[in-house]
């Protein structure tokens, strides 16, 4: 369940960004000075979605939903609540999810915060920002799917990595990524 709920909300988030991207290019040829309302509608269902699709693996990690690979193979019942949320970032496809989310979010953010900048500026990064979204999306779905199943489901996971396993090392990838 979790698995298809995850893919749905990344392959939303990916069409979103094509959708910025068009609709971005679009506007470019307009002699007006105002960014259309469905940049900034589709900007933030993408923000919306892209965070969804992190808070469901997060969902997994933390009922320890062993039917997804990457829960199964950084995550143990056994482990207390905050290394079960590290595990979340712990593997390459988690760490992936969480930086286009970050990518996500701060091109959201960038729309928002910066209204009264040119609009050519504005476009234009945004192009080029969905463009590496993209791309990270496109890779994320075809090649490091977070939400990829396993069958039969295992009734216990491997363990997070023990590297992550102290505190500081557990949150270096979020605050590594915000920076």
């Amino acid at each position: 369940m979790l698995s298809n709920i995850g893919i749905t909300l990344i392959t939303l988030t990916l069409i979103l960004s094509f959708l910025i991207i068009y609709n971005s290019i679009l506007n470019l040829k307009k002699e007006n000075n105002s960014i259309n309302k469905k940049i900034y509608n589709y900007t933030f269902y993408q923000t919306i979605f892209s965070i969804i699709s992190f808070l469901t693996l997060l969902i997994g990690f933390i009922s320890s939903d062993f039917s997804l690979i990457n829960v199964f193979e950084n995550s143990h019942t056994d482990k207390p609540l905050f290394y079960k949320i590290a595990g979340t970032w712990g593997s390459h496809e988690g760490s992936l999810l969480l930086w286009t989310n970050i990518l996500v979010i701060f091109s959201f953010f960038f729309l928002i915060h910066n209204k009264n900048s040119n609009k050519i500026f504005q476009l234009y990064t945004l192009i080029f920002q969905n463009f590496l979204i993209a791309g990270f999306l496109i890779f994320l779905l075809f090649n490091s799917n977070p939400f990829a199943k396993i069958y039969p489901i295992p009734l216990e996971g491997l363990g997070l990595n023990p590297i992550l396993q102290d505190p500081a090392l557990a949150i270096h990838p979020p605050l590594l990524y915000i920076g």
